[in-house]
């Protein structure tokens, strides 16, 4: 569902399932959710990434950011799955 970044976060958020890479969701001007004020989630999320070896720079404005020109996945074809609603 495109344009519905809150629902995947939402459902990573509460999924409780360490094998998924909720990591590498980030938003595709390259910036980290800084996940509201007083958290330390976006400062989590890039040390995973780091971790991995991508590179997640603080910027002047506090977001951290990923290039995504470097580390962005940008696949040719992704086959579309219909979903039956019953």
């Amino acid at each position: 569902m495109p344009r519905h970044s809150r629902h995947v976060g939402q459902a990573l958020k509460f999924l409780g399932d360490d094998t998924v890479p909720w990591q590498r969701v980030i938003g595709a001007n390259g910036t980290i959710s800084s996940r509201g004020p007083g958290t330390d989630g976006a400062q989590r999320q890039a040390q995973a990434l780091q971790v991995e070896g991508v590179d997640a720079q603080l910027s002047r404005g506090g977001q951290y950011t990923v290039s995504l020109a470097e580390y962005g996945w940008f696949p040719e074809y992704i086959e579309h799955i219909e979903l039956d609603e019953e």
